[in-house]
């Protein structure tokens, strides 16, 4: 007998309160979007200096004051997603936006990940240019967040 992954996901104890206590599910989403405005605002303020805005501002200390705040609300996001998730898990396993907008996230985690590990990533050396490389993944960077942004809102109506 095959088990249905979804059904099983939405049958666990923290999917069904998240389903059946009628404050749960709206306060969670509320701290879902909080939580991803903070991470995409952090990450958009670090991707729109490295493309050129704001020279006046040393990018490694703009790097190194938003990135605590950027770490948090990554780990509000992922908190809190996946309780909305596991609310619906049945339905949103078969969504093809939902789909989308998961692998968008793994890209944009592969595009951080290049950007912190390239031979680019020392602003401190840029004399306030950065190098093509980094501002290719910052435009990524934007792009991508964008995207991710557009498919959580076009979940609902896949």
């Amino acid at each position: 007998m095959a088990i249905d992954v979804g059904q099983a996901l939405a049958a666990l104890p923290l999917a069904v309160w998240m389903r059946r206590v009628t404050w749960a599910y709206p306060v969670v989403e509320t701290l879902h979007i909080v939580g991803l405005a903070c991470l995409v605002g952090s990450i958009a303020v670090v991707d729109l200096r490295i493309l050129g805005w704001s020279k006046a501002l040393p990018a490694d200390d703009l790097m190194r004051h938003v990135l605590p705040l950027s770490i948090a609300a990554f780990g509000l996001v992922v908190a809190s997603g996946l309780m909305l998730f596991l609310a619906h898990a049945g339905d949103l396993i078969g969504n093809r936006v939902f789909l989308v907008k998961m692998g968008l996230i793994g890209a944009a985690g592969v595009n951080a990940a290049l950007f912190h590990t390239g031979s680019w990533a020392r602003p401190a050396t840029w004399n306030d240019v950065a190098p093509l490389p980094a501002r290719v993944i910052a435009a990524a960077s934007l792009l991508i967040w964008v995207a991710v942004i557009t498919c959580g809102r076009w979940i609902a109506y896949a």
